[in-house]
């Protein structure tokens, strides 16, 4: 069994301890576990998994310092140490068992030398309630106020028989060769909003195809009712959210900027433009076809 890397921004989170209990209890294999655990929180105030340290790099951040979750992810990405798969996931999480097996059978039946498996996990209520669900792919819901475009989940794949191409990637849930973290290395100046579309932009350009898993995997604590919000902690929490937003959109092509974006622009594999005729999208012209909205390539409708 193959090593596991599993990045975890966690932001006052008072689920973070469950979540990592959860992940080593259902695991196949919790001795190829490595959690990568960006804590930001107050000192006696938010919990440590401490019970499993032995399982984790942690790196300590009290949370008046904390630029976000984009910051804190590619944060998170430091802490890995050569395991050769990786698993990105919220701090807010529950999982079925034998996930670990079951996300490495499903990465190799994808027909493609650098697949990566994402989706929008079904929900579930703490402690331990998990609602009826069914593994979906992702669709194209909506371009906001600010132009970037909304992800929604959408056809049931449950009845499949291995993971369906897609277009888009969740940033809650994916698991990949550790190759994306150096190919898509995390953009720290992202606050939250455009963080999905970024980084299937980037990581379509890389070279990298969607794939939506068959099968349930894990569960997400989505509404979260009085659980502590960053942009709730910080007044000023906008201003990097308009740098973030004019870097997303010099990425996308909608507007021009004078950013260096570096390692944090798009892959040269494939092309931006390739990219929107394959997903059925205009990010300049805010359109999106039937395709883009079902969440398939137009060709497998």
């Amino acid at each position: 069994m193959p090593d596991i890397f599993v990045q975890i921004a966690s932001y006052r989170d008072p689920e973070l301890p469950a979540t990592v209990e959860d992940a080593i209890a259902q695991a196949d294999h919790p001795e190829c576990l490595t959690f990568g655990i960006v804590w930001q929180g107050k000192q006696g105030l938010d919990p440590l998994p401490v019970d499993y340290l032995k399982f984790c790099r942690l790196l300590l951040i009290d949370s008046d310092r904390s630029r976000g979750v984009c910051w804190a992810r590619s944060k998170t990405q430091t802490l890995w140490d050569g395991e050769p798969y990786t698993l990105q996931i919220d701090s807010h999480m529950r999982f079925v068992r034998g996930w670990d097996s079951l996300l490495l059978r499903m990465l190799h039946q994808c027909p493609s030398p650098k697949p990566v498996l994402t989706a929008y996990p079904p929900a579930y209520t703490p402690p331990h309630q998990r609602h009826a669900g069914e593994p979906t792919s992702l669709g194209a819901s909506h371009f906001n106020e600010q132009g970037i475009l909304s992800l929604v989940s959408c056809h049931s794949l449950a009845y499949q028989i291995r993971p369906q191409l897609g277009l888009f990637m969740a940033a809650g849930f994916w698991f990949a060769s550790s190759q994306l973290i150096q190919d898509v290395p995390y953009d720290p100046y992202l606050y939250f909003l455009g963080e999905e579309i970024n980084l299937t932009v980037r990581a379509w350009t890389q070279g990298w195809d969607i794939y939506h898993p068959n099968q349930i995997v894990c569960y997400h604590e989505y509404t979260r009712p009085g659980k502590p919000r960053h942009w709730e902690d910080h007044p000023h929490w906008w201003q990097q959210d308009q740098i973030a937003l004019q870097r997303l959109r010099q990425l996308l092509g909608i507007s021009q900027s004078d950013f260096n974006l570096h390692r944090y622009d798009l892959g040269t594999v494939r092309s931006l433009s390739s990219y929107e005729q394959f997903a059925g999208i205009s990010f300049r012209h805010q359109s999106l076809s039937e395709s883009a909205r079902q969440g398939m390539p137009g060709c497998l409708l």
